[in-house]
Parts: C-alpha cells; structure tokens; sequence
C-alpha cells in the first residue's frame, strides 16, 4: 500500500470516530436537555405554595385497642386538628375536646393494624373529618394530622 492510501483510510477512520463522538455528545445532551425540562416543569407545578392561615389544636396522645383478632394490638398516637385561623372555632374546640376525643377513639378503636397503610391513613383522616366537623358549629376542620405514630 502506498503512503497516500495508508493516509487516506487513517484520515477516514478519523473522521468516522470524531462522526460518532458528535452523535453520541449530541445524543447525550439532547437526554439531558429534555429530561430537565420535564423535571423543571414537574418541581416548578408541585413546589407552588399556597399561603394559609392555617393552625393546630392538639388533641393529645391516643393509647388504644384495635379491633384485630387477637385483641392484642395497640396503637399510640398523637392527633392534631388542622384549620382556618379562627378564635371561636378555638375556643370550642377548647370547650368540646372531650367530645371530639370520643370522636377520634370510637373512629380509630374501629380499625385493624392493616388499615395503617399508607393508603388508609389518608381515609382514616378523611373518616375522622367527617366525624368530627358534624360536632362543631363554630367553623370547620379541614386537616387531620397523625404524630409519632406506633402501631404494636
């Protein structure tokens, strides 16, 4: 082979690596470029926050049976009341949370370990709710909210 030829495929083979390496480069920032848009547009919609008055009321720690087979479960909670800022609405929740808190036993004293899934939380929050805002006349809760729970 002549040095012409030798040169000609090293120069094609060069430009076919340097062909790919673009491809690949353009490839890899295109992912890029798209993906973080998508992310961008889904952080920006689920990072908008909603300016509330909201407060909490505590409701104190629940220590109770649940209603399993072998009658040997318990469940330790603390309950909190989430709602509009409103004095009358505390002041009742003040005078009425003995009552409410027959609400919150009879509702969760009613349930099985299983129904503390991750889903059922959220209907055991929506079912408190409803129990609950029927007691009141002075305004309306609108968010339940479980700390440090344990269910043994």
């Amino acid at each position: 082979m002549s040095d012409n030829a030798k040169k000609g495929n090293v120069l094609k083979i060069v430009i076919i690596v340097l062909l790919i390496l673009v491809v690949v480069g353009g490839a890899a920032f295109g992912g890029m470029y798209f993906a973080s848009k998508k992310s961008g547009t889904a952080t920006a919609n689920t990072a908008k926050v909603v300016e509330t008055n909201e407060v909490t009321y505590s409701l104190d720690e629940f220590l109770l049976n649940l209603m399993d087979e072998d009658g040997k479960r318990y469940l330790k909670v603390k309950v909190f009341i989430g709602y509009e800022d409103n004095k009358a609405l505390t002041a009742e929740l003040e005078a009425k949370k003995p009552i409410i808190r027959d609400v919150v036993i009879a509702t969760l004293r009613a349930k099985r370990t299983t129904d503390f899934s991750a889903t059922g939380i959220d209907s055991i929050k929506n079912q408190l709710i409803a129990s609950i805002n029927p007691v009141l006349t002075k305004g309306k809760i609108a968010h339940i909210y479980f700390n440090d729970i344990l269910v043994q």
